[in-house]
């Protein structure tokens, strides 16, 4: 906005940055630098002098700038990323306190004190603008102020506080447009695995855009970056912290600076591992115990005046046991086939039950002269029940997309609720695997209802069988959902396309050669898959829970972990898979027993 091929478009824009670059230089050549980066750093900010001066291109001007600020960003060790991700919602509360009135509601920079401004607030909806700054350009700006502007300087601010405005004031752009938070807030959790804290922080849109994904994808990706933050724990950031604060720790002790050092290290345990030190036990106790000793061995060695030498070596190696907690703490989820096989199994459990009654009910129907009116109201309460199956998905898939708990919370309560009415199920499947006792207990309850011409009642009995079938499988397939891969998400979808057309064709046949039709082994079969996802889920759920601090972990002396079975090196998480697996063999022996006396009677 200055200066374009040599000719000064703006004599105010032109003076200051020559004020600019002259203050930078001389307020270098007062602090400290290190020795082998500071003469580096002098010479770049005096080219950049030289550069405003004969009134060089801005692409040369801002390179040397860039290159010479995150060399003094690394020689002072400044912090360029917030510890752990900001609040928005912390954010828009301080936007509403301290910038509304200049920058409006909305961020538009028409705010009620704007008016007559001169440089008019900036325009946070400009995507021009906005594409080109970072959060931490933003940060910066709410700490410093502008001088020679009504953007005053915000001290009183923590620096938490700065953090949580400047990512909301990058959040604003995308807050006009209409978000669709399920599918976004699903790029989020994987993006948020994939992405640092520090690279969201100190990139700006074009640059995190080209990183993540330079195609349309790369907008969505970025779109739900500014827009939405983790809830609960925050195990990337928190290691990452860690990281940065063992280089710097690594990089004061180099300078001389033992103290500086010394409480870097200690900050990179006590902010960076103590957060996750309960995620990481419950996956592994002793690797957590392996962790601590190596991150007390870098303060032990930094008290002890050691050389620099022996520092970096404790600090690699601590790093390395950083990067190996990362990797433990990614849970492995099911895999593709698994999810498939377990989705069309419960989906054809559950369909095939809702078929057969519904079947027997219309078959008992029909028999019956009288009764044929009745025929329409049993269509309409088992078509209504599962259209209500339906939008029950969707508004479960919603709640799940929004909720503000802690994931590993909800994750546990989830799977161990699907456990609750697995394991009743499955036991309710085994002991109906005999035909005649449900078949008698329809008749019963249809019998009833005709011989009153109660239609409602019928058409009630109808929409409960099969909403009650949906409801089910509603619970089951997002306790599968929790757990299977976000890319491999379409598996449960093409698993239950896949019980429906085997419904179809088995309701076909039924239809056709109703007596040769293996209910009873189906049914039987299908109770032994229950029982292995009923194990699969109450691994997982108590290991969740334990994730997040609400169970004690005890570690298990065989360190036996297949994470996608649910299977981890914790007593607490074994005993319970023992104890229900043991509970449902009871259960079944004591069906089969109980049904082989009737048959003998």
């Amino acid at each position: 906005m200055a200066v374009r091929e040599g000719e000064i478009l703006d004599n105010a824009e032109y003076a200051e940055m020559q004020e600019f670059s002259d203050k930078i230089f001389n307020l270098a050549q007062k602090i400290k630098l290190p020795s082998e980066s500071g003469q580096s750093i002098l010479s770049d900010l005096n080219d950049l002098k030289t550069f405003v001066l004969n009134k060089a291109s801005s692409k040369k001007i801002k390179d040397v700038a860039e290159k010479a600020k995150w060399a003094i960003i690394k020689a002072t060790g400044y912090e360029v990323a917030p510890v752990n991700w900001p609040d928005n919602a912390n954010g828009k509360s301080l936007y509403m306190q301290n910038c509304v009135q200049c920058h409006g509601p909305k961020g538009a920079g028409n705010g009620s004190l704007a008016i007559g401004l001169k440089p008019a607030p900036a325009n946070f909806l400009n995507d021009s603008l906005m594409m080109g700054l970072s959060p931490f350009e933003a940060y910066n700006t709410v700490n410093l102020g502008v001088e020679g502007t009504a953007m005053r300087s915000f001290t009183e601010l923590t620096d938490k506080e700065a953090w949580d405005l400047a990512f909301y004031v990058k959040s604003l752009r995308f807050q006009k447009q209409k978000i669709d938070s399920v599918s976004l807030k699903k790029i989020f959790d994987e993006e948020y695995s994939n992405t640092t804290l520090k690279d969201v922080a100190t990139l700006s849109d074009n640059e995190l855009i080209n990183k993540l994904d330079p195609d349309i994808q790369g907008q969505k990706k970025l779109k739900a970056l500014r827009v939405f933050s983790p809830s609960g724990k925050l195990p990337q950031s928190s290691l990452t912290v860690a990281r940065d604060y063992l280089h710097q720790a690594l990089l004061n002790y180099k300078n001389g600076k033992k103290d500086e050092a010394r409480q870097k290290a200690l900050a990179a345990y006590l902010e960076g591992i103590e957060p996750v030190e309960v995620r990481l036990k419950a996956n592994d106790p002793a690797f957590t115990s392996q962790l601590e000793q190596k991150m007390m061995d870098v303060r032990q060695v930094i008290e002890q005046g050691k050389n620099s030498s022996e520092v970096e070596n404790k600090i690699n190696n601590a790093l390395s046991t950083i990067d190996s907690a990362e990797k433990m703490m990614k849970d492995e989820k099911l895999n593709y086939w698994l999810s498939f096989f377990l989705a069309a199994s419960i989906m054809l459990r559950e369909g095939l039950e809702a078929f057969l009654i519904i079947a027997l009910i219309l078959a008992l129907i029909r028999s019956t002269p009288k009764a044929k009116k009745a025929l329409p109201y049993i269509h309409g309460g088992w078509i209504t029940a599962i259209l209500m199956g339906v939008a029950g998905w969707f508004l479960s898939d919603w709640i799940i997309g929004i909720s503000g708990q802690n994931r590993e919370i909800m994750e546990g309560m989830i799977s161990l609720i699907a456990v609750i009415v697995l394991a009743f199920v499955g036991f309710w499947l085994h002991n109906h695997s005999h035909s005649k006792k449900w078949k008698e207990f329809i008749e019963k309850k249809i019998g009833a209802q005709l011989k009153g011409e109660r239609m409602i009642g019928l058409a009630f009995f109808s929409f409960m069988v099969v909403f009650r079938e949906a409801f089910e499988s509603i619970l089951f397939l997002q306790a599968i959902g929790l757990e299977t891969q976000a890319g491999d998400q379409s598996s449960i979808g093409f698993g239950v396309l896949a019980a429906f057309a085997l419904i179809g064709l088995l309701a076909f046949l039924f239809l056709k050669y109703s007596k040769k039709i293996p209910v009873r082994q189906l049914f039987r079969y299908s109770s032994w898959v229950i029982t292995l996802l009923a194990i699969i889920l109450i691994g997982k759920g108590i290991h969740a829970i334990q994730e997040a601090g609400w169970l004690s972990v005890t570690g298990f002396p065989v360190s036996l972990k297949i994470d996608w079975l649910g299977i981890y090196p914790t007593t607490e998480t074994l005993i319970s898979q023992v104890v229900l697996l043991g509970f449902l063999l009871l259960l079944y022996y004591l069906s089969s027993h109980r049904n082989r006396v009737v048959q003998v009677k």
